[in-house]
């Protein structure tokens, strides 16, 4: 650790280039082919474009509107639209911020309820010559969000929104491979996923809470604090009786160790189920105010535990950290624009806090999956698990354009064999 950063140190105060980054003015849009590869959903083919504006310059790198646009197919069978608009001067004394998207995941991936309670075999994830691949569905939502911020004094903001979605699901359809043979439909027959709610849902979210920001810079913070605390309450609007509520809390710190250089910055992570009942189709969405990205789905994967499989910690409640150490190695000025080259290694630790019809999962293992049954199940449903706090860690890199234009690069790997992976992720930002 010690002869680690030393060589970050050395990296920071040798590579770091002196260049200047001149302020920006009007309106500044960057088109770019998305061609990039994630563990989870393959390699992704499309293309997007951020538009900012900055007026005259004043506030630069922070900016006034900005406008987002992707579209992207992957090879493991999933394709998405989205479009974000963020304001804070379409409206005086506000910030307004809508999106809208459609994702549909042909090979969605579907491990079960509650982490470890449900077990992971690898022969049954894919296997060609069984014709089985057993952790797969078929994932269809379509969300519409809107959320606006005000001031309230100092970094205080209050806040309120509201969230509809419409979500799909239903069995694979993968040539060679069989359909009825999977987790999904075992745990459709088996009730524990209940029959109205089996293939979705439409809900209606209201949600409202208070924000602190604290920040030097939005997308790039040096220095500061944002926080996040609300309220999340679900409508059902299909079946009139999956209704419930959410506590949900973000704190993220930036803290300056060489300031414009190298910053630690951590983010600490939780919701909550508080009231009411979840549908089993809304357990993977991790609640965020504004959706910059098409996916808002885990626990695991790129956006939330790094080096963990996509939805592995299915459950009504998470907690969840992410720290790392951010090095601006490199910087300079090419063709008129400015550019950081950032290396950040992280750790990242997760943890469920609240199961999911973990009792019923145990009380069907115990009833079925003895050979005496006279319908035995294929694997376990249910297992003992005393780990609760799981942990990974890795490396990325950053290029950024301008401060808010950034490509991103991470490795990471889990410390729980039976969750964990070692995950490639390409995105457009930092994780938080």
């Amino acid at each position: 650790m010690k002869r680690f950063v030393s060589i970050t140190l050395l990296s920071v105060f040798c590579l770091g280039a002196a260049a200047q980054e001149e302020p920006k003015t009007g309106w500044v849009y960057t088109p770019f082919p998305d061609v990039s590869y994630n563990t989870d959903i393959g390699l992704n083919l499309g293309a997007f474009c951020d538009f900012f504006y900055y007026g005259d310059g004043t506030d630069y790198p922070n900016f006034q509107h900005h406008i987002a646009v992707s579209g992207a197919w992957a090879t493991k069978g999933s394709w998405y639209l989205h479009g974000l608009f963020d304001s804070k001067t379409l409206i005086p004394g506000a910030r307004v911020t809508g999106s809208l998207t459609w994702r549909d995941a042909s090979m969605n991936n579907f491990y079960g309820f509650n982490g470890l309670h449900a077990p992971y075999v690898p022969e049954m994830d894919l296997n060609a010559d069984s014709r089985t691949a057993w952790y797969t569905d078929h994932r269809q939502v379509l969300r519409a969000a809107a959320t606006v911020q005000g001031p309230l004094g100092g970094h205080w903001s209050w806040m309120g929104g509201g969230v509809f979605r419409r979500i799909r699901l239903s069995d694979f359809n993968l040539e060679n491979y069989d359909p009825e043979r999977t987790l999904f439909r075992e745990y459709r027959d088996m009730g524990l996923i209940r029959e109205d709610e089996a293939e979705g849902g439409t809900n209606l979210e209201i949600r409202a809470g208070l924000t602190y920001d604290s920040r030097d810079v939005e997308w790039v913070p040096n220095r500061g604090i944002y926080g996040e605390l609300y309220v999340n309450g679900n409508a059902d609007l299909s079946h009139r009786k999956y209704h419930y509520a959410q506590l949900v809390g973000h704190f993220r710190h930036f803290v300056p160790l060489v300031f414009g250089r190298l910053t630690l910055a951590y983010h600490l992570g939780f919701q909550q189920q508080i009231a009411g009942e979840m549908p089993w189709y809304n357990l993977n969405e991790v609640s965020t105010l504004t959706y910059q990205y098409e996916e808002s789905e885990g626990l695991g994967s790129r956006y939330t535990v790094r080096g963990y499989r996509l939805n592995r910690m299915m459950a009504a409640g998470y907690a969840w950290g992410n720290f790392e150490l951010r090095a601006k190695v490199l910087q300079f000025n090419l063709f008129r624009q400015h550019f950081d080259i950032v290396v950040n290694p992280f750790f990242d630790v997760a943890a469920i806090t609240r199961t999911y019809r973990c009792d019923e999962q145990q009380r069907l293992q115990e009833a079925l999956g003895n050979p005496y049954a006279s319908r035995p199940l294929p694997i376990p449903v249910w297992q003992e698990a005393t780990e609760r706090i799981h942990c990974s860690a890795g490396i990325g890199g950053k290029i950024h354009m301008n401060t808010n234009f950034i490509l991103s690069l991470e490795v990471g790997k889990g410390f729980q064999p039976q969750l964990a992976d070692l995950t490639v992720s390409m995105a457009t930002t930092y994780l938080f």
